[in-house]
């Protein structure tokens, strides 16, 4: 999927993104719907669309969004959408129902329509949402099983699908959606029992499990069996749908949980997004007792691609509050780090001067020259080295030299500096990305990674030797380039099992969280009497240009 349909130049798309408290489930289904779909506001200003759309009416999302929204719809059809904006202003969403639109050429489209009322958290203005079916041309995977739905399992799937996108943008989960997924496959195939799994993303099993017709101490035993076992195990191996006439015939049935509801008949069904593999949809038992046919497995197909975004919807939401943790967890830890800098340096470099310059002031006034001399000098040397560490901790709160230095030259002062502070003999800095520019989170993450592990170095390690390399490492054609970071030290090192709870205490957990954000990889080594290394390896993300960034 391109991003330029979610980043569109056009300022009322971009305001619409930014704002709206349903970004990310706006961006999962836009990007994961094989209908066409998309935001308008109740102005009729088209929003956001998604590649399905494009290809249906013909008009790109640079041309289309920022438009009004009746240059899809025939003049004839105008009172219709103006009574159905009535309905959304109160609130309503529209079941599904069939009408005709323009495309970019002038010609007629038959289609299915649902539209949904969505807004903005604590805002009066109201959007919605549009998800559009083409009647005259339905998306099936396998062009030997095309086999147009009647108008009752249309209705069936269209309503399934309204529900996907109402609970995902409505109540922020896509579980929900997935019984209700279930059930509409057993309502279509006519089948007694249904299933849906959601494949756990260590690939030992099924973390989730939702069954119709099945009862709860039989649906554990299910949801517990092991992925390689029988038909369950299959399932998530295939990329096409299963039918088997009977189950008990099938070499894999022997597969199947203890106490598992008898199975004639059996349908299965992986739910896939590109390649990747994330559950199993399964049906079993044809009413009547007959076997399941080639338009059941098509009805099921087209649910399998709305379980995939509910699921897809799911991960994100989860990885989205992990990184949240870890996120918290990095900021308390910087918190941690500042107040232990300001009390073990700032602080004491204060407090060492006002006593020598309290004591320079009785010297004086007892009229002990030297003495009072000796203080002065010793209390304005303080001073100045409360100026470097209260210079040293700005900079570690934000440094101004990525801004002026870039990369390199941050690091550059960020080493020199370190130096001279710890007193090391070397301090060697090898780079090959002279006056190259990256993204600023790039920048920043490499750079406080670099001025955390030398930190630690100069507090922990009593070595007299540092080494820090910065490399781009060239990409091969299948992917992306890569920026590897190495702070390396030749101190005492420690034992990483013995001492467990005082490295979490050194801002390591935090360098790592921050590689994670970044989707890089983070390395930690330390022998005791050897040193240590510390890598992380991070994709290359360029810096954007100026109109990209909203500067």
């Amino acid at each position: 999927m391109e991003a330029k349909n979610f980043n569109s130049p056009n300022s009322a798309s971009h305001d619409f993104l930014q704002n709206c408290r349903m970004t990310l489930p706006l961006r999962v289904f836009l990007e994961s719907s094989h209908e066409a779909v998309y935001v308008c506001s109740t102005a009729k200003i088209v929003l956001c669309m998604n590649l399905a759309a494009e290809r249906l009416f013909g008009y790109s999302s640079d041309e289309l969004v920022g438009q009004n929204l009746e240059v899809l719809i025939p003049q004839e059809l105008i009172q219709e959408s103006n009574e159905i904006m009535d309905r959304i202003q109160l609130g309503e969403h529209c079941e599904p129902f069939e009408t005709v639109r323009l495309s970019k050429n002038g010609s007629y489209i038959d289609v299915s329509v649902s539209v949904l009322p969505i807004n903005n958290e604590g805002d009066s203005d109201l959007n919605f949402m549009v998800i559009a079916r083409n009647r005259t041309s339905h998306r099936i995977s396998n062009p030997e099983k095309h086999l147009n739905l009647n108008e009752e399992n249309r209705s069936v799937v269209l309503e399934t699908v309204r529900r996907v996108a109402m609970d995902i943008l409505l109540s922020r989960s896509g579980i929900e959606s997935l019984g209700k997924i279930a059930e509409a496959a057993r309502t279509l195939s006519g089948a007694q029992y249904a299933a849906l799994g959601v494949a756990r993303q260590d690939g030992l099993g099924l973390q989730d499990f939702f069954t119709i017709g099945i009862s709860e101490e039989q649906e554990k035993i299910i949801g517990s069996a092991p992925k390689g076992l029988g038909i369950l195990g299959l399932l998530l191996h295939r990329t096409e749908p299963l039918r088997i006439d009977i189950l008990a015939n099938h070499p894999a049935s022997v597969g199947f949980p203890a106490h598992h509801p008898p199975m004639q008949s059996f349908l299965g069904v992986p739910i896939k997004r590109g390649k990747a593999i994330l559950g199993s949809l399964y049906l079993s038992n044809k009413e009547g007792g007959g076997a399941f046919t080639p338009a059941d497995e098509t009805a099921v197909q087209s649910l399998s691609e709305y379980a995939a975004v509910s699921i897809y919807y799911m991960q994100m939401m989860q990885r989205q509050r992990a990184l949240a943790s870890s996120l918290i967890t990095s900021q308390e830890e910087e918190r941690r780090s500042v107040a232990y800098d300001l009390h073990d340096g700032l602080t004491q470099f204060v407090m060492a001067s006002h006593a020598h310059l309290e004591a320079f002031q009785s010297a004086r006034t007892l009229g002990k020259a030297e003495r009072a001399e000796r203080e002065l000098e010793l209390g304005l040397q303080y001073i100045k080295e409360a100026v470097v560490e209260s210079r040293r901790l700005i900079n570690g709160l934000r440094s101004l030299a990525l801004d002026d230095l870039g990369l390199t030259g941050a690091l550059d002062q960020l080493i020199s500096e370190e130096k001279a502070r710890s007193g090391w003999n070397s301090a060697e800095f090898q780079h090959n990305i002279e006056g190259r520019r990256f993204d600023k989170s790039l920048e920043t993450t490499v750079y406080r990674i670099a001025q955390e592990a030398l930190t630690n170095a100069h507090k922990h390690s009593k070595t007299d030797r540092v080494q820090v390399i910065i490399w781009a490492e060239s990409a091969d054609k299948d992917e992306e380039e890569r920026l590897r970071l190495e702070v390396r030290d030749w101190g005492i090192g420690f034992d990483l099992d013995k001492q467990a709870v005082a490295v979490s205490g050194v801002g390591l957990q935090g360098m790592a969280e921050r590689v994670r954000i970044m989707s890089g990889s983070y390395q930690f080594e330390s022998v005791p009497g050897a040193g240590t290394l510390i890598r992380a390896i991070f994709p290359v993300l360029q810096q954007p240009h100026h109109s990209d960034q909203g500067e």
